[in-house]
């Protein structure tokens, strides 16, 4: 994520590239940012409704009630806090299929840059282009499905199920730190055709790495403004990941 940011300051080549998703992410964010400030009260009564209420009737009571409304009052917050974020990076996803051809182009620049060629770009003229953007966008809205029904899934699981409610959260952050490096380092594979499965043994491979940038990923994503930089960094740091970590070539179909 750092060495992503670094090779987007140092190479004036990229800023054009990167520019589009800036915009796109700029406004992607201010919607996603003011749906969550506007509807703050209705999100925290919504995703803390299963919170036991806490009275207290004497003033002895708060020897045990005190300490135990504070623990409950944290982990609202903590739920609320969680789901905010997430938002962000949903919001940041939707940007990424926006402006998916402009950060397939960012990541086959890197490529060209540090292997001295890119993958997959034997073909020239206007029907290449077309089927590359086709190739991206139908790339990106997978990897984005895939996500939400995930996603939808795990939060769905926490409010039906009694007792989910305090293994969804940490389990959607789980998800989205693995989510990520698949996410990032996506053009760079799709590119290299490389199959699903592969993918996923890739990431179980290179677990505690992958973890990594998806944590910093996602942490990043919550400090305003350097949000807005996250996306084409985001791609450089996943391109040069993938070419740091190779799949193997048996796993190109």
């Amino acid at each position: 994520m750092l060495e992503g940011s670094r090779v987007l300051i140092r190479d004036r080549s990229l800023w054009s590239l990167a520019a589009v998703p800036v915009v796109f992410c700029t406004l992607a964010l201010g919607v996603a940012g003011s749906l969550v400030y506007f509807n703050a009260a209705d999100l925290y009564a919504a995703l803390t409704s299963w919170l036991p209420i806490l009275e207290v009737t004497a003033w002895y009571q708060w020897l045990w009630l005190g300490p135990a409304k504070l623990a409950v009052g944290a982990l609202g917050a903590t739920i609320f806090a969680v789901v905010s974020g997430l938002s962000v990076l949903v919001a940041l996803l939707i940007a990424n299929l926006a402006s998916a051809p402009f950060l397939d182009l960012l990541s086959q620049r890197v490529e060209q840059n540090v292997l001295g060629g890119v993958v997959g770009s034997g073909e020239s003229g206007l029907a290449a282009i077309a089927a590359e953007v086709r190739r991206t966008m139908a790339g990106e809205l997978q990897r984005i499905a895939f996500f939400v029904a995930v996603w939808g899934a795990i939060s769905l699981g926490g409010i039906l199920i009694p007792g989910a409610q305090l293994v969804a959260p940490p389990l959607l952050v789980l998800f989205t730190a693995a989510f990520l490096p698949l996410d990032y380092a996506g053009y760079h594979l799709d590119r290299r055709q490389v199959s699903f499965r592969a993918r996923r043994d890739w990431l179980q491979k290179h677990l505690s790495t992958m973890l990594g940038f998806g944590g910093t990923a996602m942490a990043t994503a919550l400090v305003p403004g350097l949000n807005l930089l996250l996306l084409p960094a985001l791609v450089v740091a996943g391109t040069l990941l993938a070419i740091r970590y190779p799949v193997p070539d048996s796993a190109q179909p």
